[in-house]
């Protein structure tokens, strides 16, 4: 039993002292102090590896760390820091840098100095010795003798001849799509478009089918003399360039007595036929059959008298 406490009680003891917590590490509180940590100590060609450079300084400084970065020699991928203020009046600002190389050999990452502006004093601390280690991938025994050319490769065979029918349809069917998209687009420039026909053709029409309806024979006088009007308007407008169908009769009269186109006699027709045409249409008068042919022929005869001639333009 007594041999058995004697065991016991010096591992209690060391158990005990291994449980109590870590001693707070202690920084100067007017100095730049430095740690760091590197995840490997050889890399190969083009992997990264993890930098980690912690300061400790007072807390109204400003940290300063140097530009990492040297062509194939030291290449920086990744920079990200953090500032953890602390009990005892310092800030601790981690830096973690992940670096790679593509160069052989051992680089040191930096030969600069981390600074600290404390006011208008400056902290300064050279950067922690650090080199890249960078070994070849390649295994230990290969050699390092250049290896003859690779023999040359045959260029591939002729190109089937029915590759270049194919290609040639396609190509003519290219052409003949825009040659006709171009064609059609400028259709209105290739294909003439028929004359206009003559405003007195369509009013001698348009009398004939008015004819041919049989108003007359019916006593219709009220829509004999609203087509017959319209006519008249519609071929004014087209023989003399007049806004006759949309006009009232002052203003229409009121165009045609400046035309220097028509007689008086021709003016004075126009004038009472359409006068005639309002009482028909707006006052109910019901003229005789006599008077109605009348009207009929002399808008007839006002259109073959007016008509255009083979010199004039419509």
């Amino acid at each position: 039993m007594k041999k058995t406490l004697h065991i016991l009680v010096p591992w209690i003891a060391l158990t005990l002292a291994g449980c109590e917590k870590e001693a707070t590490k202690v920084y100067p509180q007017d100095q730049l102090t430095l740690e760091h940590s590197i995840d490997r100590a050889t890399m190969l060609v083009g992997d990264p590896v993890e930098l980690v450079v912690t300061a400790y300084f007072p807390t109204n400084g400003t940290l300063t760390l140097p530009e990492l970065g040297r062509e194939k020699d030291v290449v920086l991928l990744m920079r990200d820091w953090r500032d953890v203020p602390r009990e005892d009046g310092l800030t601790q600002s981690e830096t973690r840098y992940a670096l790679t190389s593509f160069r052989l050999g051992e680089h040191v990452v930096s030969t600069g100095r981390i600074t600290c502006a404390v006011g208008d004093e400056v902290l300064a601390t050279n950067f922690p010795a650090v080199a890249l280690k960078v070994e070849t991938s390649l295994p230990p025994d290969a050699s390092s003798e250049i290896a003859d050319i690779k023999p040359v490769h045959k260029l591939p065979g002729r190109v089937p001849k029915w590759l270049w029918i194919v290609v040639g349809a396609a190509l003519v069917a290219f052409l003949i799509g825009l040659i006709t998209a171009k064609a059609w687009k400028n259709r209105d420039t290739l294909i003439p478009k028929a004359p206009p026909v003559p405003p007195h053709v369509i009013a001698l029409k348009a009398l004939e089918a008015l004819k041919r309806e049989g108003l007359l024979e019916k006593d219709e006088c009220e829509p004999f003399y609203t087509e017959l009007s319209l006519i008249l308007r519609v071929y004014l407008e087209g023989r003399f360039r007049l806004n006759a169908p949309d006009e009232t009769t002052e203003e229409l009269v009121d165009e045609l007595s400046r035309s220097p186109e028509l007689r008086g006699t021709q003016r004075d027709i126009l004038l009472d036929f359409m006068r005639q045409a309002d009482i028909v249409k707006f006052a109910k008068g019901h003229p005789d059959r006599a008077t109605m042919e009348s009207a009929f022929d002399t808008t007839k005869e006002f259109v073959e008298e007016t008509q255009q001639t083979g010199g004039e333009t419509p």
